[in-house]
C-alpha cells in the first residue's frame, strides 16, 4: 500500500511514517522541502528503511499542486491510497499571516493536489483548536457550532477543516487530536509548548521551596493532553478501518485533568512542592468583560504582567488555558479503538518521563552559558579592595574568564606586589590607586575608569573594613562608626553612583555589593560593621526598583567568614572554619553568571529565616554565642602585630559551635 504524507519531518508526522513503514509492503512518499534536504539522512536512520521505501518529493505546501512537477504528479497518479495531511503551523504565538499561508492556503493546495492524482483518502490532521474555546461539551460531530474563534490558531485551524469538509470531492476522514505532548514511554518531545510553559514556574518553586511545603496554585478549567505516541497509533488504526469516510474523530482523553490537577502531577514528578492551596480563576467572572479588559490595558499592569511572565517564564497565551472552558466528546473514536488496545495513559503513569526528557534536554537552561566566562567575556568588571584577598581572587577569576579587570585599591604596596605576582598575564588587567574614603579620589578614578574603558559593566563593591568590638566598649569610640560608614557605605556608594550613569547610556550593567552573613545574623560585636553593610545593602533594594528598567542588577553577596587579611588580626578566628578567598570568589561568579539580587550560603539562608519567623529564637541563638565567646572582664586586647600572650585555645563548646555555624561571626 502506497501513503503520501505532509509533514512527515514534523514531532508527529515522523512517528507516523515509521508506524506505517511496519505495515508490510507499505511504500510512503512524503512532502520535503528543499531547504529540509540536509535532515534527510537523519531521518532515515530514524525510520530504518531504504529509500525505495521512503521516497522524498521536494514541493512547497504553500505552493499550487504543492510545489509537485508535473513529471513527479503523474508518477503517482491514481496510486496513493492514503493522504495524510499533517502540515501545518501549530504555534499559538505564530503570526496571523503565516497561520493563514500554512493553515488555510496550505490546505487548499493539499486537496488540489489529492485530487488531481486520485487519492483514495484524506485523512486531514486538524486541532481541537477547530472548536474554538466552546463552552460546554463539544461532539465529533459539531462543526459550525464553534465559538469564539477571534485568535488566528483557532480560526485558521476551524477554516481549513471547513475546506476539507466542503470543498473536497473525495473521500476524507478528519482527526482532531488534543494537546500533544510527548512519547509515554520515552517524554520525547520536539518544543515547548502547552503544559511545558509552566514547567520552568514548577522548576523555579522546586529550587526555592522544600518538597513537603504546600504552595498556592489555581484550579482552572480542564486540560486535554494526549501523548504523542497514542496519537500516532489512533490515527493508523482509523484509517485503515472502513466505513468510516466523511467522519470526524477526537483523540482525546475522555477524562481530562483541571489546570491544577495537571501541575500538581508535574510538580511531583519533578519533586517540587505540591500547589495544595488552589485558587479558581472563575471567581473573578462576575466582574463586566469591559472592565476587565480596560484594567488589563492600564500601563502599569501590563509592565507589571509582563515582568512577571518573562521572570516565569511564561508566554502571554498562557492565559487562555487557564479557564479552559471546552470538554471534547470522543466516544466515536473509542468505539473504533475498542479492542485494538489503544488508549490514552493515565498522566500520572508517564508525567516523570515527561519531565525528565524536558529537564534533560529542552530545558531553555541548557542552551544558556552559565559559566563565568559567559557572563564576563569582553566586559569590563571594576574591582575594589582588590589586590588582596577576595578583591584579588575575584578579579584573577574574571581575568582568566575573558573580562577586561580595572583593580582598585588603596595599598600601593599590595598593588605593586600583585602585578608582578600576575606577571605577563596582567595584560588586560588595570591597576588604580584609590582611597575609597576620599571622595574626591573617587571622582578621579571614575573619569580615569570611564575616559580609558568607556564605561563599566559589572562594578564588584568588595572594599570595606570590619571592626569586632561590642556595643558596651564602642560607648567612647564613636568613630569606630563613623569610618566604618564612611568606606563602607559611602565610599561604596559614591563610586557607584558614578559609574551608574554610565551603564544606563550602555544598555544596563550589574552592581555587585560584597556584603556580609553578620547582616543576616545580626551577629554581636559587629555592630558597626553590620550596619554599614546593611546601609548599602537598603540603598540597594530601593535603587534596584529605579533602575530595573534600564537593565541594571544590584546584587548582595552575604558573604561568610574568609581567611584572609582582613580576619588575621582576631585570634579567635585561627581556629574557626572559614572560606576560602576562592571560595569567597566562586560566591560572586555565582552573582555574576545568574544575575541575582542575592547570593548566600545555606547558614546565611537559615539565620535569614529565623529572624523572620521567629525573632525571639533568633535573639537567645545571638545571645548564646556572644555569651559562649565573652572574654573575661579586664581582659587585654593585642593589636595584630604586637607582642603579647596568645590566644587561648578554644574549648571544645566553642569548637562543636563554630563547626556548627561556619563561616559566622563571633
Amino acid at each position: 500500500m502506497k501513503y503520501f504524507v505532509t509533514g512527515a519531518t514534523g514531532f508527529i508526522g515522523k512517528r507516523l511514517v515509521q508506524r506505517l513503514l511496519e505495515r508490510r509492503g507499505s511504500v510512503v512518499y512524503f512532502l520535503l522541502r528543499e531547504q529540509e534536504s540536509a535532515s534527510l539522512d537523519l531521518l532515515y536512520r530514524r525510520w530504518g528503511a531504504s529509500r525505495s521505501r521512503v521516497i522524498p518529493v521536494v514541493g512547497d505546501l504553500t505552493a499550487p499542486m504543492l510545489g509537485v512537477c508535473a513529471m513527479q504528479l503523474e508518477a503517482i497518479r491514481g496510486k496513493i491510497a492514503h493522504l495524510f495531511h499533517l502540515a501545518a503551523v501549530y504555534d499559538l504565538r505564530a503570526n496571523e499571516e503565516a497561520l493563514e499561508r500554512a493553515n488555510v492556503h496550505g490546505t487548499r493546495n493539499v486537496i488540489a493536489f489529492a485530487e488531481a492524482i486520485q487519492v483514495g483518502c484524506l485523512h486531514h490532521v486538524s486541532s481541537i483548536a477547530a472548536a474554538g474555546l466552546y463552552d460546554g461539551v463539544f461532539s465529533e460531530d459539531m462543526f459550525d457550532e464553534a465559538e469564539h474563534l477571534e485568535h488566528p490558531y483557532f480560526r485558521t485551524k476551524h477554516e481549513s477543516e471547513r475546506i476539507v469538509r466542503r470543498e473536497y470531492t473525495l473521500a476524507w476522514r478528519i482527526y482532531r487530536p488534543g494537546i500533544v505532548v510527548g512519547h509515554s514511554d520515552t517524554g520525547e518531545m520536539d518544543k515547548i509548548d502547552g503544559p511545558y510553559y509552566f514547567f520552568k514556574l514548577i522548576q523555579k518553586m522546586r529550587k526555592l521551596l522544600p518538597p513537603w511545603l504546600p504552595s498556592i496554585g489555581f484550579e482552572g478549567g480542564r486540560l486535554n493532553l494526549v501523548p504523542v505516541d497514542f496519537v500516532v497509533k489512533a490515527m493508523d488504526h482509523i484509517a485503515h478501518a472502513r466505513g468510516l469516510d466523511g467522519k470526524t474523530f477526537h483523540l482525546t482523553d475522555p477524562n481530562p485533568r483541571r489546570v491544577g490537577d495537571v501541575l500538581n502531577i508535574f510538580a511531583r514528578a519533578a519533586h517540587a512542592p505540591p500547589m495544595s492551596l488552589r485558587i479558581n480563576p472563575q471567581m473573578f467572572a462576575f466582574l463586566p468583560g469591559p472592565l476587565k479588559q480596560a484594567f488589563a490595558l492600564l500601563a502599569p499592569v501590563k509592565k507589571i504582567q509582563h515582568a512577571v511572565l518573562h521572570e516565569l517564564g511564561l508566554p502571554p497565551e498562557v492565559f487562555g488555558f487557564i479557564n479552559f472552558p471546552t470538554r471534547y466528546d470522543c466516544r466515536e473514536a473509542q468505539r473504533v479503538l475498542a479492542g485494538s488496545g489503544i488508549a490514552v495513559p493515565p498522566l500520572e503513569d508517564y508525567a516523570w518521563k515527561l519531565w525528565d526528557y524536558w529537564e534533560r534536554h529542552l530545558d531553555p537552561e541548557l542552551f544558556v552559558d552559565r559559566t563565568l566566562a559567559g557572563a564576563v567575556r569582553g566586559k569590563v568588571v571594576l574591582v575594589t579592595g582588590a589586590a588582596d584577598g577576595i578583591g584579588k581572587a575575584i578579579g584573577l577569576k574574571a581575568h582568566i574568564a575573558g573580562a577586561t579587570v580595572v583593580i582598585v585599591d588603596r595599598d600601593a604596596g599590595k598593588i605593586e606586589r600583585m602585578r608582578q605576582d600576575v606577571g605577563a598575564a596582567a595584560t588586560g588587567i588595570a591597576f588604580h590607586l584609590c582611597d575609597l574614603t576620599d571622595f574626591d579620589a573617587v571622582d578621579a578614578l571614575v573619569r580615569s575608569v570611564l575616559s580609558e574603558h568607556g564605561g563599566v559593566d559589572i562594578l564588584i563593591n568588595n572594599a570595606g573594613r570590619s571592626i569586632r568590638r561590642t556595643v558596651a566598649e564602642s560607648s567612647e569610640r564613636f568613630h569606630d562608626f563613623e569610618r566604618t560608614m564612611r568606606l563602607n557605605y559611602f565610599g561604596a556608594l559614591r563610586i557607584t553612583l558614578g559609574l551608574l550613569p554610565s551603564m544606563r547610556a550602555r544598555g544596563g550593567g550589574q552592581v555587585i555589593n560584597i556584603s556580609s552573613i553578620g547582616v543576616l545574623t545580626n551577629a554581636p560585636r559587629f555592630s558597626a560593621y553590620v550596619a554599614s553593610k546593611a546601609a548599602m545593602d537598603a540603598f540597594a533594594n530601593s535603587a534596584a526598583g529605579e533602575l530595573a528598567a534600564d537593565n541594571i542588577v544590584f546584587s548582595t553577596v552575604y558573604m561568610p567568614l574568609v581567611r584572609s587579611t582582613m580576619t588575621a588580626p582576631t585570634e579567635l578566628y585561627q581556629h574557626v572554619p572559614m572560606l576560602s578567598t576562592d571560595e569567597a570568589a566562586d560566591l560572586a561568579a555565582e552573582a555574576i553568571i545568574h544575575r541575582r539580587e542575592r547570593v548566600m550560603t545555606g547558614l546565611g539562608a537559615f539565620a535569614l529565616a529565623l529572624h523572620a519567623l521567629a525573632p525571639r529564637l533568633a535573639r537567645v541563638v545571638m545571645s548564646v554565642s556572644y555569651r559562649m565567646f565573652s572574654e573575661p572582664a579586664g581582659a587585654r586586647r593585642t593589636p595584630a602585630g604586637a607582642p603579647g600572650e596568645p590566644a587561648p585555645a578554644p574549648t571544645p563548646d566553642q569548637v562543636a559551635l563554630t563547626q556548627l555555624m561556619r563561616g559566622m561571626h563571633f
